[in-house]
């Protein structure tokens, strides 16, 4: 009976035997032409391939790793041999200066074609050289060995090289190359019944998972299956499961750090097709719309895998222009928020509390957000409260825990193009017309009761787009346009991030939008307030296109108008000149405020206002003389009140007119103003 064998590096010992004797008679031939020894030698590796053979069969095939690549890759005995010969001459010093003396030049580090096919490719097997050995032949097609083009050489010159990673797994390790393992890695598969997904979608995506697997085993190729979403909408998660079903592993292929360069692609994507063959993995293009080639034109499913028919599947953020290009054609699936019932599963599982725990339902019926995205903010919230817990044990997970949480999972987007401010001031600090306040109580109200309107009472059917609010606030600095922003987001409790224009814009076509999409994404699932201060930089009229400047300029403003009807949250602009707004955008604002300068009876207000009550003042203050004399806005009125009182705290005096005085005379001149009557 014959012996199995007890580790791959047995086998692959024999194996190293084995070559030797094909270079051994190989060299006598070469000197000695087909004399007896040529002979005893070549019926010496035969005997020796049989006898490998025959244990081969007697072993089980996870220690004849030669073996399992064969069956995978459907490779022949040929083939085969050629990689036994490679990793040979990498592993044996004393095979390779043998080689060297074969091939007559004692300076070539590695084997070539030529050396390949004396050995190998004797007799009837010699018209499969070019065949096999070719660029198109499975063992540089699946990166099984790699074949360096010598240019204006002949192709018997051509060196070879196995792949690190079938010497890694001759030796019994299935590990990934460190180069490939930067952008490749395994997705575990997820129970379904972990998943909480609407009705029927993993259904869908199941059946074309497997229709995708029915046409790789027929030989043609399948549509890539794209999931489009927002982040943690379970998209990955998803295609995990619906594999799982399928009898594939999955592999995620990381789109963002691929190189652009086209000839680094197309070099990079037999390793990736050789894993997802060993591993028989669906193959996840994670990010794919943030991979651009250089050449535009360039597909990158027939850049990587050059049309092998393979089950692809895609990963992208929410579509909401053109989607991906591929050479086989998309088969797109859109992958949202789940439904209340679901996030409030969900929450009572990620937060450890019982079903109907009060504040599970809260943050359901608050945050219309992903899996993913509760999962981070309730880990969060469950630290938050644990932190109040000390050595009692946990505290109890509160509705300031979670939103506490969420903002820590959203902060790391939003604080990137944005700023999040915290307001001190009071209603009773904002000096406003009356018609104005009623104007901003009821966009308040919109908020607060836009639950019962849009859902209880049908008004969402009735509306074309978007539920979200925006508002512009127009008038000169300093009028409280700012101050009202802060103001709205104390009354409905959100937090508001004012954005930075200038990380938002960017001069690169195409990034502006992605910006924006990403602000308006984290904005939308945190319930948090955007302000776009001096909005008219942002939100400008279209002009006329005389210039490629000029049509992308137009792209952002139409990218905008989409991006905010689709909105669901609360937008807040502002602008010292509303005419420079772009009309599009006014019509479709819920509230659009002016704010004056104010009037000499709230200028009065204003400074009285903006004197805090545990101030020392000077009992004979003339509040109506400064209100009458300086024509300000707020803003500049709370300098001058904070520039008087530190004026008085160095005279050692209480806050006196000649304070106000000096101060409203440096900010009215700070303004441009002209004081003729002083």
């Amino acid at each position: 009976m014959t012996a199995a064998y007890d580790s791959p590096e047995q086998h692959l010992g024999e194996t190293i035997e084995l070559v030797r004797l094909v270079l051994a008679a190989a060299t006598r031939r070469r000197s000695h032409g087909d004399d007896d020894e040529h002979a005893r030698l070549v019926a010496a590796a035969r005997d020796r391939e049989r006898a490998i053979r025959s244990r081969v069969e007697a072993s089980p095939p996870g220690l004849v790793p030669l073996e399992r690549l064969r069956a995978i890759f459907g490779l022949t005995a040929t083939e085969g041999r050629v990689i036994a010969a490679l990793a040979a001459f990498e592993l044996e010093t004393t095979l390779r200066a043998e080689a060297r003396a074969l091939m007559g030049d004692a300076q070539r580090l590695h084997p070539d074609v030529g050396l390949l096919a004396a050995l190998i490719y004797d007799g009837g097997n010699r018209r499969r050289v070019s065949e096999e050995l070719g660029g198109d032949g499975r063992l540089a097609r699946f990166a099984l060995v790699r074949f360096d083009r010598l240019s204006d050489a002949p192709f018997a010159l051509r060196r070879a090289r196995v792949a690190q990673r079938v010497l890694d797994l001759l030796h019994g390790r299935d590990v990934l190359e460190p180069e490939l393992a930067r952008h490749l890695s395994a997705l575990p598969p997820r129970p379904p019944a972990e998943l909480v997904l609407a009705d029927g979608q993993l259904d869908e995506v199941r059946g074309l998972v497997a229709a995708a697997l029915a046409a790789t085993t027929e030989g043609v190729t399948h549509p890539v299956v794209l999931l489009a979403g927002q982040e943690g909408a379970g998209r990955k998660t998803m295609l995990a499961a619906a594999a799982h079903g399928a009898g594939l592993r999955v592999l995620r292929v990381g789109c963002a750090g691929l190189p652009r360069d086209e000839a680094a692609l197309r070099a990079l994507g037999p390793a990736v097709l050789r894993e997802a063959i060993l591993a028989h993995a669906l193959l996840i293009l994670d990010g794919l719309d943030q991979l651009a080639v250089d050449n535009a034109q360039a597909r990158i499913d027939e850049v990587l895998f050059e049309g092998f028919p393979w089950p692809i599947a895609g990963v992208v953020d929410r579509i909401t222009g053109r989607p991906p290009q591929l050479a086989r054609g998309t088969v797109i699936v859109e992958v949202g928020p789940p439904g209340e019932a679901a996030r409030e599963q969900l929450w009572q599982r990620s937060l450890g509390v019982p079903a109907g725990a009060d504040v599970a339902t809260w943050a359901a019926q608050r945050y219309t957000i992903t899996p993913g995205l509760i999962a981070r903010a309730a880990q969060s919230a469950r630290a938050k409260a644990a932190s109040r817990g000390g050595r009692g044990g946990d505290a109890a997970v509160g509705n300031t825990d979670v939103h506490e949480g969420l903002r820590s999972a959203l902060d790391a987007k939003l604080v990137t193009l944005g700023t999040r401010i915290a307001w001190r001031q009071s209603w009773d600090d904002l000096v406003l017309g009356d018609d104005v306040v009623a104007d901003v109580k009821e966009f308040i109200a919109r908020v607060q009761h836009r639950r019962r309107v849009y859902d209880q009472w049908g008004f969402g059917r009735k509306v074309a787009k978007g539920l979200g609010l925006s508002a512009l606030f127009s008038g000169p600095p300093g009028t409280g346009k700012t101050m009202c922003a802060g103001l709205i987001a104390d009354a409905l409790q959100l937090d508001l991030y004012q954005v930075d224009l200038s990380k938002v814009v960017s001069k690169w076509i195409g990034e502006t939008e992605k910006n924006l999409g990403g602000l308006f994404d984290a904005a939308e699932a945190g319930h948090a307030i955007l302000l776009f201060d001096e909005a008219d930089s942002l939100f400008a009229k279209r002009t006329q296109v005389q210039s490629s400047n000029d049509r992308y300029a137009n792209l952002e403003v139409n990218y905008l108008l989409q991006r905010m009807e689709a909105f669901a949250g609360i937008t807040i602009l502002t602008t010292n000149n509303d005419t420079a707004v772009d009309e599009a955008f006014t019509r479709r604002l819920s509230l659009k405020v002016d704010f004056p300068v104010p009037e000499r009876d709230e200028r009065e207000t204003l400074w009285r206002r903006m004197i805090p009550t545990q101030a020392a003042i000077a009992p004979d203050v003339d509040f109506a003389m400064l209100a009458q004399r300086f024509e300000m806005t707020g803003g500049y009125i709370k300098n001058a009140a904070v520039r008087a009182a530190f004026l008085a705290a160095a005279d050692g005096t209480p806050i006196a007119t000649a304070h106000l005085l000096r101060a409203a005379k440096s900010e009215y001149q700070a303004m441009g103003k002209i004081i003729s009557h002083l």
